[in-house]
């Protein structure tokens, strides 16, 4: 009984190390800073077929906002916008089947948005895809008054590797309230398409949103310019609570960074 006694005692002594060993393994994430091919779903889908091999060995794989199409800034006429929409979300079918085989594929999560469309309304949903095929969705919350996309009224966030994540979409960013860490996460991740004139905004507000909540902050911009003659610089990083830099990809460029985040 002595012998026993002392046996419970060393496992209950070194479970805990065990256990903060596990939570404190590092998790690498692929920042996919990419040129979008604006409006074209089929050339963008081939192009992250040939852009995920590239992130072999990484845990999280992060796209930009509208990985599918790119996001038009300028407004154009009503019935061509919808029209453009509903080409995109009638792909949306296509987007999950190819996100759950890239996913399956690499062992990570996949995560980007594309449209969808449900009862005449547009949602800019971004997809969580894990490599057992299981997926979950957010949609953007902040949008703007006379945009394209119906605001969704969820947050989302997940857990993997021992992380836990909540994920945003670009506008989301200027809105702290709707970060607001308390406790739920660790890591708050940002896709986006916005654009080289709001350069400071995008990382000013970043390093606020991981300093105000404690996270880290995952930020995958686009890169490149639209077919409207708008720019996009990218700075696609990753920033730790305490406002540093941790890893940052190249102004205009189309590449991957990865970073590892505890």
């Amino acid at each position: 009984m002595k012998i026993l006694s002392c046996i419970l005692f060393v496992v209950l002594s070194i479970l805990p190390s065990m256990v903060k060993g596990q939570e404190m393994k590092p998790v690498k994430v692929a920042l996919v800073q990419a040129h979008l091919i604006w409006g074209d779903v089929k050339a963008n889908l081939f192009a992250f077929d040939k852009r995920v091999p590239l992130c072999e060995g990484c845990d999280v794989i992060v796209f930009p906002e509208l990985f599918t199409s790119g996001c038009e800034m300028k407004k154009r006429d009503r019935e061509e916008a919808d029209s453009t929409k509903d080409k995109i979300a009638s792909y949306y079918p296509e987007v999950i089947r190819r996100m759950k085989k890239w996913a399956k594929r690499s062992k990570a999560l996949i995560i980007g948005s594309t449209i969808y469309k449900e009862d005449g309304k547009y949602y800019n949903r971004l997809l969580a895809v894990f490599p057992d095929g299981n997926y979950q969705y957010y949609d953007k919350h902040n949008c703007f008054k006379k945009g394209s996309f119906s605001p969704g009224d969820k947050h989302l966030t997940l857990s993997w590797k021992g992380l836990r994540f909540s994920t945003y979409i670009c506008y989301d960013l200027r809105f702290p309230e709707w970060s607001r860490n308390n406790g739920e996460y660790d890591a708050a991740i940002y896709i986006a398409n916005w654009p080289e004139s709001r350069s400071a905004d995008w990382n000013e507000l970043l390093r606020e949103r991981a300093m105000e909540n404690k996270a880290y902050v995952i930020a995958v911009n686009c890169a490149g310019t639209d077919f409207t003659g708008i720019t996009y610089k990218g700075e696609s990083c990753v920033i730790a609570p305490d406002g540093e830099v941790q890893a940052k990809c190249g102004d205009y460029r189309d590449t991957i960074v990865v970073c590892e985040v505890n």
